[in-house]
């Protein structure tokens, strides 16, 4: 499904890919921007203001989507944009959590804070053992809980409020590491399937 979504936004984005790669706006001005945005966004989580981070979030995310298509679009991807990309974006869900954590801490709420440190572990996880595994030739783009379901969620919690963003902090704790676990899974089945044809 939300791969569906993301094909849908690409389709609604073309026009601006479109005069993006006739701009020559490279993907990696992009990809900073999105940094950007996602710090304007920790700050306003940070402060309190759930409504205007949550958007910013989710405009960030949009900034995401931009970089990959400029890229492909134009014909201008590389292995250090690729790199860049996956580094910031790592980076980007740091800060977020971090504005997030700030919040929850300056509101005395103890259990979703400590929420945020397995939902900021398991993300990172998440990405990590995809790059591990294809790292090692084996495709790995299984689970619910991957970086455009976790955007939205904390897009989304954001403009909700408070209560919003504590279900999202909680939901992707639980969630990420379950997909964690997933594609862990996944690359032992894949492993183990020439196994079975032999027999």
């Amino acid at each position: 499904m939300i791969e569906k979504v993301k094909d849908d936004v690409a389709a609604i984005l073309a026009p601006s890919t479109n005069f993006l790669v006739r701009s020559r706006v490279t993907p990696d001005f992009l990809t900073m921007i999105g940094f950007f945005l996602n710090l304007v966004a920790a700050g306003l989580l940070g402060i309190g203001e759930y409504r205007w981070g949550g958007i910013m979030v989710l405009v960030a995310g949009i900034f995401d989507l931009l970089d990959g298509q400029v890229a492909r679009a134009g014909r201008s991807e590389s292995k250090f944009g690729a790199l860049l990309d996956s580094t910031v974006d790592r980076y980007s869900e740091v800060v977020v959590w971090f504005g997030l954590a700030v919040s929850f801490i300056r509101a005395d709420s103890l259990w979703t804070s400590s929420a945020l440190f397995f939902a900021l572990a398991g993300s990172l996880m998440v990405s990590y053992v995809r790059a591990r595994a294809e790292g090692l030739g084996q495709e790995c783009k299984v689970g619910f809980m991957q970086r455009p379901e976790r955007v939205i969620a904390i897009g989304v919690g954001g403009m909700v409020g408070e209560i919003g963003l504590t279900i999202a902090a909680w939901a992707i704790a639980i969630f990420a590491n379950i997909t964690v676990l997933e594609r862990v899974l996944h690359v032992r089945r894949q492993q183990s399937q020439p196994e079975d044809m032999d027999r």
